[in-house]
């Protein structure tokens, strides 16, 4: 699966805004992605597929070397099923083309994560991740001193991301999430031009290849 970065577009919208319906309802907390578009004070990185048009490799993978497996055959056979009864065949809902996106706000000397979301159907595939990676590089860029964010109490997976890129619980925000008062970690980075954090970063930059995929972001 071929996935780079790259700032959000208008042609991306109604994509980011399922993404986020999937992610969040029924808190729906998002911005205006609209709006965004001419922040010069916010980010917003979309995670898409850069060569298979948001197909899923992996299912061509399957199909392509197990053609004649039961499950495959089966699908087939329910095709043809379809043609010959006069309903014509099944419809086919178009890929995504978006699997994830991120917003970030530059505030004073704090580069702050707004949201990080990516589609159920994509997720545990590093694309969180990468979207991160480019966070820290935007704020690098943009001359942030720190990176924080916000994460659910309850969001240990979400949380060890973070830890492993630096961040630390700073603080705790009561009841902070709409659909259930569920309180967030408030999560800093130590300063991102500092040498310690410079090693850390890059070290992982280094290694997120080796696991996932090259990190490549357009403009």
């Amino acid at each position: 699966m071929d996935i780079a970065l790259r700032t959000l577009r208008s042609e991306d919208l109604q994509e980011v805004i399922e993404i986020e319906r999937e992610a969040f309802t029924p808190q729906g907390i998002g911005p205006s992605f609209k709006r965004e578009l001419n922040n010069k004070y916010s980010k917003y990185l979309v995670a898409y597929f850069s060569n298979t048009g948001g197909m899923d490799t992996r299912l061509i993978a399957d199909t392509s070397v197990n053609g004649d497996s039961p499950a495959f055959i089966a699908k087939i056979i329910t095709r043809l099923r379809s043609l010959i009864v006069g309903n014509g065949p099944p419809p086919f809902s178009p890929e995504p083309n978006i699997a994830g996106y991120l917003g970030v706000w530059f505030q004073g000397n704090e580069a702050h994560i707004t949201e990080i979301a990516v589609r159920e159907r994509y997720r545990g595939e590093g694309i969180g991740e990468l979207l991160l990676i480019g966070s820290v590089r935007a704020a690098i860029e943009y001359g942030s001193i720190v990176v924080t964010l916000e994460a659910r109490v309850s969001n240990f997976v979400a949380q060890r991301l973070y830890e492993k890129y630096g961040f630390k619980e700073t603080g705790i925000r009561k009841g902070y999430y709409a659909d259930n008062r569920e309180d967030a970690v408030i999560m800093t980075t130590t300063p991102i031009h500092s040498e310690p954090f410079q090693q850390l970063f890059n070290d992982l930059e280094y290694k997120y290849p080796e696991r996932w995929r090259p990190i490549t972001i357009d403009s």
